[in-house]
């Protein structure tokens, strides 16, 4: 892929898929999440309707706020070619939101292995649309295709599976069920899509503002340097996470101080298990870069060798934060993520009101970061250790 486009290409990429993470995360205001907790087929069934139906709204919204605000988004975001492309966005949140309530309901009715080739189907669809795409020189149309391609795979499965096999429940569907299920659930998006949208914004704003600052070509070699460094970490955080929840759940029951030596060594090992990568990165980021994605992103390596030690970071406290779920803490969640958008935020606008250059912009980026994951891991800490003395006085 990078020696089919340019980094203003991955820019545009990068400007469009930040816009759409921010939006596509309040597609159905959460009511999604809710289809698996009823008892009965017919009440998920109005909610799948409910959330479907909340979708084709948001879409229509965005159109709308394209029609009327579409230059002004363009302006802010400093991207003058993503106006060709803003058309695509109501289809992309609308494409999205679609797969992720039928998935929630393919969740419901234990469809585990249809939910796992969708998402090899996902991965695939992307990579074989943007790479024939690249190949007709199609530039930033064929990255943001193949991305809303690889998103919305499979949907046309789990759709017709659940009009097939569950016809009974799905003609059930009426507006006065749906009107009171939507108040049953109402806290979903009074609270869930607030949560969601302030960890979206969070991770999704710096690209924005790199972009709005120094351009689409630094968010091209941002992107990248995400892309690259960001997906392993992910799938290797991920199956810690999964470890560790179940673990630390079964420990916070029984004996909290296993919890506190489970946290200390699952902490220990995930930093020397990134320790190298993250060592190699800052030695040789940029000639790895180089070599592997040519000349034209040297720069990405540079970021890479910058931001090493903010991905170390998350790898090492991400899979940790689930301590918040097991005592319940969703208030400590709510900071972290409050401080992660000032983090980000912050760190972003004081490189740019000081002047400075994207490299050095980078750089404090990677320290706000670092800083941010180093009070997640407090957070996470601080919500065993007040456990603790809970169960001493109870004691």
């Amino acid at each position: 892929l990078t020696r089919l486009y340019k980094p203003e290409d991955f820019g545009i990429l990068g400007v469009y898929s930040s816009i759409l993470g921010i939006l596509s995360v309040i597609a159905s205001l959460r009511y999604e999440l809710a289809i698996p907790l009823p008892e009965n087929d017919e009440d998920a069934a109005n909610l799948l309707a409910l959330s479907l139906g909340i979708v084709a709204l948001i879409s229509l919204l965005i159109s709308l706020g394209i029609r009327f605000w579409g230059e002004q988004i363009v302006r802010w975001a400093n991207a003058p070619a993503l106006r060709s492309y803003l058309w695509l966005l109501p289809l992309g949140v609308g494409m999205i939101g679609i797969y992720h309530v039928f998935n929630y309901w393919a969740v419901r009715k234990g469809a585990f292995g249809r939910i796992a080739r969708t998402k090899l189907n996902q991965g695939v669809s992307s990579v074989i649309s943007q790479i024939g795409l690249g190949l007709l020189k199609l530039g930033p149309f064929g990255l943001l295709v193949g991305w809303i391609v690889g998103h919305a795979a499979g949907t046309g499965t789990l759709a017709v599976s659940a009009l097939r096999e569950d016809k009974e429940a799905l003609s059930t569907i009426s507006f006065n069920r749906i009107r009171y299920l939507a108040l049953r659930y109402r806290k979903f998006p009074l609270f869930s899509s607030g949560a969601a949208l302030l960890n979206a914004l969070g991770l999704q704003i710096p690209g924005l503002l790199l972009s709005a600052f120094y351009g689409t070509e630094v968010v091209g070699q941002f992107a990248l340097v995400q892309r690259v460094l960001g997906m392993p970490l992910t799938l290797i955080g991920t199956s810690v996470s999964q470890v560790y929840l179940g673990r630390a759940a079964a420990q916070a029951r029984t004996n909290v101080q296993g919890l506190q030596r489970l946290f200390n060594s699952v902490a220990k090992r995930l930093t020397v298990l990134g320790a190298l990568p993250t060592i190699a990165l800052i030695i040789a980021g940029s000639s790895l870069f180089t070599l592997v994605f040519g000349k034209e992103w040297r720069e990405a390596g540079i970021y890479a060798q910058l931001m090493a030690p903010a991905f170390l970071g998350g790898f090492v406290t991400v899979p940790l934060s689930y301590t918040f779920s097991v005592f319940e803490r969703q208030d400590l969640s709510v900071v972290w993520n409050a401080s992660r958008l000032l983090f980000s935020v912050g760190s972003i606008y004081l490189a740019y009101r000081l002047q400075l250059g994207p490299i050095h912009a980078i750089a404090i980026y990677s320290l706000g970061m670092s800083a941010g994951y180093f009070n997640l891991f407090l957070l996470s800490r601080y919500a065993i250790r007040s456990r603790t003395r809970v169960r001493d006085m109870e004691v």
